[in-house]
């Protein structure tokens, strides 16, 4: 099999950079399964869209259907799977994972694992890992269609914090280093340990407190 020829059309702006070794357009595992039993076959994938001034790092692979908008970052080592989308002025961090399907906000910083049709929202921070279930690994891998997680707008997952599930992280929440959420958490929480919710208006913790303060006064000025 050629499988140069199934790569999907990449579309560049001329101000953007692409480092070195990497790879754009990737076609998606359906396709290339459909091209192993019907050689011959090949159909052109979605193509893929880097807007303007966007700095695309060395060692990147970003499969087929990807948009990117301007003035995004993508550091070294990502992988960024199909159909996901990247708003504008977004930064995908060293070695971050992106599935396939995802929907990211503009302005907002990803980090470590994002499961397929995962959404995360304008300014969001997620340094943690956002997983399906997996309650059915007995089933065909491409049938299950677990839910995702969706983080809404300027939350924060920290570093070794896991999302697992179809949970909604509500806006203005804070989910601390190395916590675990299978539920949903309303907008202007904090969470610690596993599902330990506590409202920011009393959390008592002093490192928090500059960006609690950042998130009223947004919050007061009717622009979040």
């Amino acid at each position: 099999m050629n499988i140069a020829s199934l790569y999907a059309p990449v579309h560049v702006d001329g101000s953007s950079v692409i480092g070195e070794f990497c790879v754009l357009g990737y076609p998606k595992e359906a396709r290339l399964r459909a091209e192993q039993r019907k050689p011959g076959s090949e159909t052109a994938g979605d193509s893929v869209a880097i807007g303007p001034t966007c700095l695309v790092a060395n060692h990147v692979v970003i499969h087929e259907g990807v948009r990117i908008a301007s003035e995004c970052v993508i550091e070294d080592r990502v992988r960024i799977g199909y159909n996901t989308s990247i708003g504008e002025r977004t930064r995908i961090v060293y070695g971050a994972y992106v599935c396939d399907r995802v929907v990211i906000g503009a302005d907002a910083c990803v980090a470590g694992f994002v499961c397929d049709g995962t959404v995360i929202g304008d300014r969001a921070t997620v340094m943690g890992e956002l997983v399906h279930e997996y309650t059915r690994p007995h089933e065909d891998w491409w049938e299950v269609d677990e839910a995702p997680p969706i983080i809404e707008a300027d939350s924060v997952v920290g570093y070794g914090a896991r999302i697992v599930g179809g949970v909604r992280i509500g806006p203005r929440s804070y989910v601390a280093a190395g916590a675990v959420v299978t539920k949903d958490v309303p907008p202007g929480y904090v969470v610690t340990g596993v599902n330990v919710l506590t409202p920011t208006e009393r959390w008592s913790g002093r490192r928090l407190q500059s960006l609690i303060h950042h998130w009223e006064l947004l919050s007061k000025a009717g622009l979040r």
